[in-house]
């Protein structure tokens, strides 16, 4: 039809089955065979109204589903949306952003808001907004509700244009963008909009723009997340809010994680105990499973791998950081260890995307994962975790530094590297391990030493000589490294006879490897001599230290630490020995070295002190010795906290020379103290514990408590017999010491039955001509 009129313009059309006219009263159908339907909606020119003049009939809203009825722990952070909401003067669009971890409640915050203060507004919305094509689709579909033309003749398009346009000419209405994972593709809705309430939830924490205010949402309290768990379940007994307490704890009280874990429970009929039970036996399942008939999308392990995969498609390398991060302790883990030099840019940029998606919590040194998100994405072994495993040891062990065991300045560092690499150890197979982790274990098992941590150390050194060995072979000199680490902490732990073994292995490993004269070789000279000192061989150990002072010297030149460090040993022997004169140059020697070349306060320092002291002392000069002493003392506390291991011995050493002076009542406060440290730190039978024991019981004979004594020379006999054997000569002077208790208090025959024994361990172990 073409009825053209004068005054009006013509109206026509072209191409194909084209329709044109002046006015349409009813449908106008082209192409073959169309039905013509009665019910069809027939739309006149002035149909779709301007978006100004539409109002709504009745108040509108549309939620996903019905809030969750148990809503605890978030009060506060509703009240703080509610108010910054009504904040907004005059009729101006607020915005709100509710920001934080998947699984962390976003979502049901907006909704309950929705549910509760929905009665301030005529509508409220719900957008899912993970993307463009989505909002724009739901923004056409709220357009058409409220004016049905618009969606009927328009595109979506054209249909989300006309509703932006009725959000700016109007109030009273709620817009909620739920997960948005991109501000830019809000950020064009945000800009048209000159009126009304914006809620948007986003695992993103990145800027909004001006307006646009942000509230971080956190995991919840331990109280809160016990609560939420009792009342789903509904078990409240004493056992079950335990059980509930170690379940929330497991599942780092992430609302999500708990919310499932109270619905599998619910529905199974599964006590909190069970589920604890499972959860811990087998996690990862337990991670993956819902209750029945739940969202299986909304499972935590579900979760993250989603978010992962939005991390992905910005920066592939991005992805590759969180998965190495997920192989470290999920706590503190230093920013500094990650790259290497160059890559400072390229990894601040990668850790800024993952904060922005709340993977992880930044700040300017460390860096802390969820440990869900931990257990998540390290549950399966697939190549793109065993390629991060690699890339996680290869950071940390690039990041440890030399000497970590006398690298004082570098102790602070290392203390927080030892939980990640326990962690990324407990990672890898047995058998499938890299040499690489087996260095960082014997480098992080020097550091634990040093800090007193003997049960740690060895097996840190257990697991690394098993790797090495298997990677290098039998007679490599880094197995040999390895072994004289690993007896050392044998020593640490009272098992000399072991140790000595390993020492004698190390020794004939280094020796063919590297030559006779090689500093390592030196190395496992001393080491070797020193456990033959604590069997009580001190005469085979002199050759062995001799010649290690020698090669030493001639390798590293005269002033050397290593040097000090043999003169020590050797001096030691010397003073085993009964040759206190000869050692005592030694010792000033050694001295002298180590505070050039590592400064005063350094724990070698003290070390060279008590030794010094302990030459001074055997030869009379107890007042000079007292002072070293107080100064090796003072250099340990400050240097290892008050409470290591080499504390009790700098108090052991103290209090005896005070005894030497007759300050019995001042030696007793330091003996206990020194007492109390070793128990706590080596455990209630180690051998250095019967060394305390001794002590304290000396000085309790002094002071006239014989029967409190005897009781500690009893238990410090049956310690070191325990710990060294029946026939060590540690076993003599315990078995000399009872026997004095035991004389005091006019226990003659037990007493003299002690002293035969001690005598002839005595002589065995160190010769008929030895002064002890």
């Amino acid at each position: 039809m073409n009825d053209e009129r004068v005054g009006q313009p013509a109206v026509s059309a072209t191409g194909d089955r084209s329709v044109a006219a002046d006015r349409i009263e009813g449908p106008v159908l082209t192409g073959d065979a169309e039905h013509v339907d009665a019910r069809t909606f027939r739309l006149t020119a002035d149909s779709i109204l301007p978006p100004a003049q539409v109002d709504l009939s009745a108040p509108l809203c549309s939620l996903p589903r019905i809030p969750t009825e148990v809503f605890v722990g978030r009060e506060d952070e509703l009240e703080w949306v509610a108010s910054a909401l009504v904040a907004g003067p005059g009729p101006v669009v607020v915005g709100q952003v509710v920001f934080g971890l998947g699984g962390v409640g976003k979502s049901e915050l907006a909704m309950q808001y929705a549910a509760r203060y929905g009665n301030r507004y005529r509508l409220v919305w719900w957008i899912t907004a993970d993307g463009p094509e989505r909002i724009e689709t739901q923004l056409a579909a709220l357009a058409g509700h409220i004016h049905p033309p618009i969606a009927l003749a328009g595109t979506t398009e054209q249909a989300a244009h006309w509703v932006l346009g009725w959000l700016s000419t109007h109030t009273g209405w709620l817009l909620i963008l739920d997960n948005v994972d991109d501000s830019v593709e809000v950020a064009p809705l945000l800009g048209r909009l000159t009126r009304g309430h914006i809620l948007i939830t986003t695992r993103r924490n990145v800027r909004w723009g001006a307006g646009i205010r942000a509230l971080r949402l956190d995991l919840l309290e331990e109280a809160e997340a016990i609560e939420l768990i009792t009342v789903l379940t509904g078990r409240d007994s004493v056992e079950e809010r335990r059980a509930a307490g170690d379940i929330v704890k497991e599942l780092g009280y992430l609302p999500l994680a708990l919310d499932q874990a109270a619905a599998y429970m619910q529905q199974g009929h599964i006590s909190p105990s069970r589920y604890l039970t499972l959860l811990r036996a087998q996690p990862s399942q337990m991670y993956e499973a819902g209750p029945e008939g739940g969202d299986v999308q909304r499972t935590i392990a579900r979760l993250w791998h989603i978010t992962l995969e939005a991390i992905r498609k910005r920066d592939p390398a991005a992805e590759r950081t969180m998965i190495a991060l997920a192989c470290y302790a999920p706590d503190n883990i230093p920013r500094a260890i990650l790259g290497g030099p160059g890559e400072e840019v390229d990894i601040d940029r990668r850790l800024a995307l993952l904060a922005s998606y709340s993977m992880i919590t930044l700040t300017d040194d460390i860096i802390n994962v969820h440990r869900l998100t931990q257990a998540a994405l390290t549950q399966h072994n697939t190549p793109a975790l065993q390629a991060a495993r690699c890339i996680a040891l290869h950071w940390l062990y690039n990041a440890l530094p030399e000497n970590p065991d006398s690298n004082v300045v570098a102790w602070p560092m290392l203390r927080g590297l030892v939980p990640h690499l326990d962690h990324l150890t407990s990672c890898f197979s047995s058998g499938q391990e890299p040499t690489a982790l087996g260095y960082a274990l014997n480098e992080l098992a020097l550091f634990e030493q040093s800090q007193g941590n003997y049960d740690h150390a060895y097996a840190m050194r257990i697991r690394a000589l098993a790797i090495v060995e298997a990677a290098l072979g039998p007679e490599h000199p880094g197995v040999a490294t390895v072994l004289g680490n690993l007896a050392s902490s044998l020593y640490d732990l009272g098992r000399v006879a072991e140790a000595v073994l390993l020492e004698e292995r190390a020794l004939s490993i280094t020796e063919m490897a590297l030559g006779p004269d090689h500093p390592d070789v030196a190395i496992c000279l001393s080491n070797l001599a020193c456990g033959l000192c604590d069997l009580g061989r001190a005469a085979e150990a002199l050759p062995l230290l001799e010649r290690a002072l020698s090669i030493t010297e001639s390798a590293l030149g005269p002033d050397h630490p290593d040097v000090a460090i043999r003169l020590g040993n050797l001096a030691s022997s010397l003073l085993d020995l009964g040759r206190a004169a000869e050692a005592l140059p030694l010792e000033e020697r050694a001295l002298s070295i180590s505070e050039m070349a590592l400064g005063p306060d350094h724990p070698d320092v003290a070390a060279c002190l008590g030794n010094l002291a302990c030459g001074l002392c055997d030869l009379g000069r107890v007042a000079e010795a007292v002072l070293l002493e107080e100064r090796a003392l003072s250099i340990s506390e400050s240097a290892l906290g008050p409470d290591h291991p080499d504390v009790a011995n700098r108090l052991g050493n103290l209090a005896s020379s005070l005894l030497d002076l007759g300050r019995v009542a001042e030696a007793v406060l330091l003996e206990e103290r020194a007492l109390s440290i070793s128990e706590m730190a080596l455990g209630p039978d180690h051998p250095d514990v019967a060394i305390r024991l001794g002590n304290l019981a000396s000085s309790l004979y002094d002071l006239g408590r014989v029967a409190e004594a005897v009781l500690l020379e009893e238990r410090a006999l049956s310690i070191t017999e325990s710990a060294l054997g029946p026939d060590h000569p540690d076993v003599a002077i315990c078995l000399s010491n009872l026997a004095c208790g035991l004389r005091d208090l006019g226990r003659v025959a037990e007493a003299v039955l002690l002293e035969e024994r001690a005598l002839s361990i005595s002589e065995s172990a160190l010769g008929p001509d030895h002064p002890q």
